[in-house]
């Protein structure tokens, strides 16, 4: 078999949900698109969802102030019936007490949301198998639903109204249940109605005392438009209670104005989520450019030090200091002051480490060079010594006359040596004890 003879059985679906009066503000404004969760809202297609099929435009001011209305003739009904029975302790505790709402303490509310639809692909692609238009469809099954809604509840559907511009087409409407309740007399021996009140009562409908008719209903309805019955869960968990097994989990639909505001909440806490993600997404990237920034700043300056382009400057600093060669040519790398624009802490680490290893080579040559001077000086200074002595002993055999005058000759030398062995060791000039050619008097002697 290609599939192409099986046919789909799609269901009606139906919903009551729970409805206060102080919810209809909140209804409203998600029926004109003014508030609440749109984010599954398709905008372009709003205009299509027309005017309400059942009821005014000013539907839910009106219905606002039926219930006020209500209330007023309520609490005057009842004060002027303890005034009947001269109940005037009752009269004052009801004056200060209020008038009361016109409805009993329900966990459901006194009113109820109908929703009524049927999965889309009924009415897109299985309109077009059958040669309808989705349109047709959608106008079809808005005219079951009105129908469906006045022959059940009456005058009672105080609205409704169809939206096109969601992920499938469905009807919204609303139910006022009114009733006129008779109030018997407390404590009587025989209950009779001393008095009627009007009243928000659910309970009138039988469809909405008794869920699983209403689904019966329902699927009968729309059985002419190809549209089964949803499947009897509470029947199968009763079913399964009887038998001693398992029952399947019963389905629990949430409240339509509390599934908004929990939405809401869900989406604004998403949003948050979002916008803490792209906080943290925008502070690592600033990380990791400032990290390549970094990276790209050393690259360039041990480029520029391997090339020649960047060199050390030997300064009284601790470490050199890096400078531009003079011959350098700017066009084949970035400037000093350009890296160091880049990445201050990138430029601060390459030259740091280039400062540190030149200024080991500068000290290192320094000492060398000054071990090396100094060698050099004490060879000098023991050559010296020797022609000193070898000058003495030659200015034994001159006349008297020329070993004196070579006697006042030689006691400038000790000084001149004195100084030259300072200025190679870097120090002063001044006299100091323990010079390595100390003025020996007795040398005039022997001239």
């Amino acid at each position: 078999m290609d599939g192409s003879n099986i046919k789909t059985d799609y269901p009606v679906v139906l919903r009551f949900q729970g409805l206060y009066p102080h919810h209809l503000a909140g209804y409203e404004a998600h029926r004109l698109r003014k508030g609440g969760d749109l984010s599954h809202v398709d905008r372009s297609r709003t205009k299509l969802n027309g005017p309400p099929l059942i009821g005014p435009e000013d539907w839910a001011a009106q219905a606002l102030a039926e219930i006020r209305d209500m209330t007023t003739e309520n609490f005057a009904a009842e004060l002027a019936s303890l005034e009947k029975r001269n109940r005037k302790k009752d009269i004052e505790r009801r004056i200060i007490e209020g008038p009361k709402q016109p409805w009993r303490a329900t966990r459901h509310g006194p009113m109820r949301e109908v929703i009524l639809t049927v999965n889309k692909d009924w009415f897109d692609g299985d309109a077009a198998f059958f040669g309808e238009e989705p349109a047709s469809r959608e106008d079809k099954f808005g005219k079951h639903a009105v129908a469906w809604l006045k022959k059940n509840f009456g005058d009672d559907v105080i609205h409704a109204r169809a939206d096109r511009d969601e992920a499938a087409y469905h009807i919204h409407a609303v139910i006022m249940p009114r009733a006129t309740v008779e109030i018997a007399k407390p404590n009587a021996k025989v209950p009779t109605a001393s008095a009627t009140r009007r009243m928000l009562q659910p309970s009138i409908h039988p469809l909405i005392k008794d869920y699983e008719a209403a689904q019966d209903s329902v699927g009968q309805w729309f059985a002419d438009l190809g549209l089964v019955r949803g499947e009897r869960r509470a029947e199968e968990i009763r079913e399964a209670r009887k038998s001693g097994e398992k029952p399947p989990k019963r389905r629990y639909h949430a409240k339509t104005w509390k599934w908004r505001a929990e939405q809401e909440l869900r989406l604004r806490a998403k949003a948050e989520e979002l916008e803490a993600e792209k906080a943290a997404l925008d502070e690592r990237t600033a990380r990791v450019v400032e990290r390549e920034n970094e990276a790209e700043t050393v690259l360039a300056v041990a480029e520029g030090v391997a090339s020649g382009e960047f060199i050390a400057h030997d300064s009284d600093d601790d470490e050199p200091a890096l400078i531009e060669a003079p011959d350098a040519k700017p066009a084949e790398t970035k400037t000093l002051d350009d890296l160091r624009r880049r990445s201050p802490s990138g430029f601060a680490r390459a030259a740091g480490a280039f400062g540190r290893a030149w200024g080991r080579l500068f000290r290192q040559a320094r000492s060398k060079a000054t071990a090396e001077a100094d060698a050099r000086v004490s060879d000098a200074m023991e050559e010296i010594e020797r022609a000193d002595d070898a000058l003495v002993e030659a200015a034994l055999h001159l006349p008297l006359p020329t070993r004196t005058l070579i006697a006042s000759i030689r006691k400038t030398i000790p000084t001149m040596l004195r100084k030259l062995e300072r200025s190679a060791k870097g120090h002063s000039a001044g006299p100091q004890e323990g010079s390595s050619r100390p003025e020996d008097p007795g040398d005039e002697e022997k001239l």
